[in-house]
Order: structure tokens, then C-alpha cells, then sequence
């Protein structure tokens, strides 16, 4: 079991982490690396259970496209607390492949990084770090509400005269009252 948060809940899963799809199991929820999704698709997606692909650094998710609305979940790995690039497979697959289901955050992120990768697109996490699950069950976010990145999934308002800041509008609003 896993241990996932999203919305602001704690609940566990049990996705099966499959290397290669010669161990792919007839029955249960299975989690494969993108490569092997891709070296057959129809017939994973032919299952009868739910299907997740893993997108590794360096993954192009746009090879996913045409399999999107099938995908129960795209989990996005993030191999390390300096490694950025799965922010942007998250905003790759939320603003221009318009992915509507649940992204996934796995590996080896920090606290620091969870709203940040919310911001992004990813819609739950898989907790794997004791004192990220500690700290989310303490109530704890910690929100950052200048940023120098636009995205296309938050409601944002320009900051100053610099046309890349952004200020949260919730953050605006709060200002305002």
C-alpha cells in the first residue's frame, strides 16, 4: 500500500509497479514505465482493470497523446529535489495535451516543491518521504505567492511591471479585504 495525498486527504492505493510488460498481470491496478506502455499499448489498455503510465525525466509525454482519456493516472517522476524537468512534464501534460485526469507526483521531491508542482498541474502525491507525510499531516504548505514563471492552470495577475511575475489572485484578494 501507498500512501497518497491529494485535495488535502490521505488515502492508500495499490497500484502495481510493473519494469516490463512480459510481468504484466491479467487482473489489478499496474503502474509502467512509459517505454514499456509504448511497446504495446492496445494491449495493456485492453485490460479490464485501470492502466498507469510512469514518465520518467527525460520521458517525452507527448507520445501519450492519443492514449490520454484511456490513462487512470500519469505518475511524473521526480528523481531528485534539484531535477525540475517534472514540473514541466506536469504543465505538459495539463496546459497543451489538456490531460483532465489525475497527475501524479513520485520520487524524491520535498515539502518546498508541493505547491509549486500543484501550481504545475500534478493533482495528488505519492508520499514515499516520512517528513513530507509528517509535515502535510500537520497542516503544513508552504505557499509561495510571487512567482516569475505564468502558468495556464492558476487564476494570476500581473505583478508590477515585470510582464513575467505573476501574484496569486488569492493572495491579491486577501490584500483587498
Amino acid at each position: 500500500m501507498t500512501t497518497i495525498f491529494k485535495d488535502g486527504s490521505f488515502f492508500e492505493e495499490n497500484w502495481q509497479r510493473i519494469e516490463t510488460i512480459e510481468d504484466l498481470p491479467q487482473t489489478g491496478l499496474v503502474l509502467l514505465p512509459l517505454k514499456q506502455f509504448l511497446s504495446d499499448p492496445q494491449a495493456i489498455l485492453s485490460r479490464k482493470d485501470a492502466v498507469a503510465v510512469l514518465v520518467e525525466a527525460g520521458d517525452d509525454v507527448e507520445q501519450l497523446t492519443e492514449y490520454l482519456d484511456r490513462l487512470a493516472v500519469v505518475a511524473v517522476d521526480f528523481p531528485s529535489f534539484s531535477d525540475g524537468r517534472g514540473f514541466s512534464a506536469a504543465r505538459v501534460l495539463r496546459e497543451h495535451l489538456a490531460y483532465k485526469g489525475d497527475i501524479r507526483a513520485v520520487g524524491k521531491y520535498i515539502l518546498d516543491q508541493v505547491p509549486l508542482a500543484r501550481r504545475c498541474g500534478v493533482s495528488s502525491f505519492e508520499i514515499s518521504k516520512p517528513e513530507v507525510l509528517k509535515a502535510l499531516k500537520a497542516g503544513e504548505w508552504p505557499e509561495v505567492t510571487k512567482y516569475l514563471q505564468p502558468v495556464g492552470t492558476v487564476d494570476e495577475l500581473p505583478e508590477g511591471t515585470r510582464p513575467w511575475a505573476r501574484r496569486s489572485r488569492r493572495d491579491f484578494q486577501e490584500a483587498a479585504e
